[in-house]
């Protein structure tokens, strides 16, 4: 039988603006854990090896002056310091914990930035709680469309993640390691309709077992050295790299380009399409410096709405 509790984490806990539906509708970065359910939006975590909890969260008040309430379903007895484990993922996924009304001070003098946090006011740029997962996660979505990458990860997830079922009978699975995938042969990760990629994650599954990655010194190295040290592991170049630092690891003073951030930059500041991934790269945080990571999915999400045809 599942049990219950609520957690309210009150506006003048949130640093800033939130719009949880803009953010979470976005696709700014691809998480099939979290589903829509009307109003709400559920997930689950793994606080052990052993046993998941479901949430199930929803925004109350405005965009200025938001509160989140959050459910949280489990098995059993419940899990020592549930309540706190919950509150460290969802200010760290959600980015809560920074002031985003900070960030839009340091970006407004730029009249592009200006008219996209105008526009999409709210739009909080999302973490990875675990980075394992981001890792995993980008190393796939190389040259995949993201209906494709959803598919590969749900196909990963049913094969070895815990299940959790939630009172009206929706299933979610939860993220596998590496050391789960480690333990697949090539043939059962190619049934996860992987592809060519199931040889790559095989690969750095083998690897990340042999040499443990500190991602705690990954947080503290200087960004060229970080981005070199995760290029060294298979499957893993420059865009997945930066995605890694920026969306695991939160380094905001990188800026991750794929086709449609490329689109939106192009479009919106009128340069040359010719221009490469290194230049653009630059070209963004020569404006923006350590907060340019905060525009990646507002150039993201306006180049998807735009451009969505295309």
């Amino acid at each position: 039988m599942l049990k219950s509790l609520k957690i309210i984490i009150p506006a003048d806990k949130i640093k800033g603006p939130l719009n949880l539906e803009l953010t979470m509708e976005s696709k700014q970065f691809t998480n099939s854990n979290w589903k829509k359910v009307g109003k709400n939006y559920r997930s689950i975590l793994k606080v052990d090896n052993k046993s998941i909890v479901g949430l199930e969260v929803e925004q109350h008040g405005s965009t200025d002056e938001p509160q989140l309430h959050v459910n949280v379903f489990y098995v059993g007895k419940k899990p020592e310091n549930l309540d706190d484990f919950i509150m460290k993922k969802i200010f760290y996924e959600f980015g809560l914990s920074y002031n985003l009304d900070d960030v839009y001070n340091e970006l407004k003098d730029d009249p592009v930035a200006k008219n996209l946090i105008t526009e999409y006011k709210g739009l909080r740029l999302i973490r990875y709680f675990d980075v394992e997962e981001c890792l995993i996660t980008y190393q796939l979505s190389a040259n995949t469309l993201i209906s494709r990458l959803e598919q590969m990860l749900e196909a990963l997830k049913q094969k070895l993640g815990l299940s959790f079922k939630f009172k009206d009978g929706l299933i979610l699975n939860s993220f596998p390691t590496l050391e789960q995938i480690l333990g697949l042969s090539l043939k059962k990760l190619y049934s996860c309709k992987l592809g060519y990629k199931a040889k790559f994650l095989l690969e750095l599954a083998k690897k990340y077992s042999k040499e443990k990655i500190d991602w705690k010194m990954l947080e503290k190295l200087n960004i060229r050295e970080a981005r070199r040290r995760l290029m060294m592991l298979p499957g893993v170049g420059l865009k997945v790299a930066d995605a890694v630092l920026l969306y695991g690891l939160g380094r905001t003073e990188t800026f991750p380009i794929d086709i449609w951030v490329r689109r939106a930059i192009v479009n919106l500041y009128g340069l040359s399409k010719e221009l490469n991934y290194t230049k653009l790269q630059n070209f963004i945080l020569e404006k923006f410096g350590k907060y340019s990571g905060y525009l990646t999915p507002y150039f993201f999400y306006h180049s998807r709405r735009m451009f969505k045809h295309q």
